[in-house]
């Protein structure tokens, strides 16, 4: 009995000689780059198959990668090492890619060796992780300004969008629009606070803001800021700018006005003389004030530019060519930063007539006289009739 087990030990012993019991390929990794890598790149990955007991044959190698990474050249996803001999190694370079699309994240890429050897088969694997992070970049677009047209005092809407055109989630987001330095007014909060903004994401913001009174005419520039954090906690910073121009706005009235004679009259030459005021921000330039009215005469004055508070003498003289309370209108036309512009005024000019008001008196004095002639002719003819 003890015979059989002797003869056993002995061929079992024999076995552990000839193939030992780590008898198979070692699998080492040599370059991994870049650590952390992000979507859409590309990525290097080199091992080292080491041989370090007895010769192989038939050697294969496999890499098989997570489904985001990729294999750029597919040739290279088998490759066939043929012979290797005891303490010989070899090196394999695989260029992979991320997909654009790849979530942040540890992702395993698997290789298979198999070899044979002792008229025997084997196989063995080894994985690798690879870390998959995502870097954000928010960027401002679409920046609209509503008015088109700003003068002082006015109020508009600053509007854009943040987009997340990076590879990774945004945390923490902060925009503002800083207007601590300039002739703005914010009507609500300057800051919006966005707890993330994933790739891919874009959110539209608005600022209502108020311009200043006695603001210069000029352009300006508004910094809009962004702080946000990466998916590592890492802390970003970015500033565009939103360029608004502030125009000058002239306000054309007038301010005063004089008619000589006073209290005109039918048939008179009358001179007015009005003065038009620019109350606004911005000079008023070819200013033309034109008299709507039924008379004829210098019905047209130009009076070229008139600075802010400052103003110019519109004089128009004419024939009041019929009496009562006419109606007319002053047409104010000139240029600013806002283009071409028209103001219309209402007023009135009574203008008497001494023919229909001196008539009144003698018609009103003869008219008993005359009454009385008729009625001594009756009387006088009435006694004649009579004596007949």
């Amino acid at each position: 009995m003890k015979q059989p087990i002797i003869t056993l030990v002995a061929v079992f012993a024999l076995i552990f000689m000839i193939v030992p019991a780590n008898a198979e390929p070692g699998i080492v990794l040599d370059q991994l780059s870049p650590q952390p890598v992000e979507p859409g790149q590309d990525l290097t990955l080199s091992v080292r198959l080491e041989n370090e007991n007895s010769d192989m044959e038939n050697v294969r190698l496999e890499i098989v990668p997570d489904s985001p990474i990729k294999l750029k050249n597919e040739n290279r996803r088998i490759i066939d090492e043929g012979r290797m001999i005891k303490y010989e190694a070899v090196i394999e370079t695989y260029l992979l890619h991320v997909d654009p699309l790849a979530a942040s994240g540890t992702y395993e890429i698997e290789f298979r060796s198999r070899w044979s050897g002792n008229e025997m088969s084997s196989e063995t694997n080894k994985t690798f992780k690879v870390l998959v992070r995502g870097a954000p970049q928010l960027m401002i677009s679409n920046i609209t300004v509503y008015p088109g047209r700003i003068s002082p005092k006015d109020k508009f809407d600053l509007t854009f969008q943040v987009s997340n055109e990076g590879t990774g989630m945004a945390r923490e987001v902060q925009v503002s629009a800083d207007m601590s330095d300039l002739p703005f007014v914010s009507l609500n909060a300057d800051t919006k606070v966005l707890k993330r903004l994933d790739p891919g994401e874009t959110i539209q913001l608005n600022y209502p803001i108020q311009v200043k009174d006695k603001t210069e005419i000029s352009s300006y520039s508004i910094p809009i800021k962004m702080e946000y954090k990466d998916e590592n906690g890492k802390n970003i910073s970015s500033k565009s700018f939103a360029g608004i121009r502030v125009l000058g706005k002239a306000e054309l009235a007038i301010s005063d006005i004089k008619i000589e004679p006073q209290n005109p009259a039918e048939g008179d030459l009358v001179t007015v003389n009005m003065r038009i005021e620019n109350s606004g921000t911005g000079e008023a330039k070819s200013v033309k004030v034109n008299l709507d009215a039924p008379f004829k005469g210098t019905r047209t004055a130009f009076l070229g530019k008139i600075k802010p508070d400052d103003d110019a003498p519109g004089v128009f003289t004419f024939f009041a060519e019929k009496g009562g309370d006419i109606p007319y209108s002053v047409n104010i036309e000139f240029e600013d930063d806002l283009g071409v512009r028209t103001v219309t005024e209402s007023l009135n000019l009574y203008v008497s007539n001494p023919n229909k008001n001196g008539m009144a008196v003698p018609v009103i004095m003869t008219l008993p006289i005359i009454v009385g002639g008729i009625y001594y002719l009756h009387r006088r003819k009435k006694t004649k009739d009579n004596t007949i």
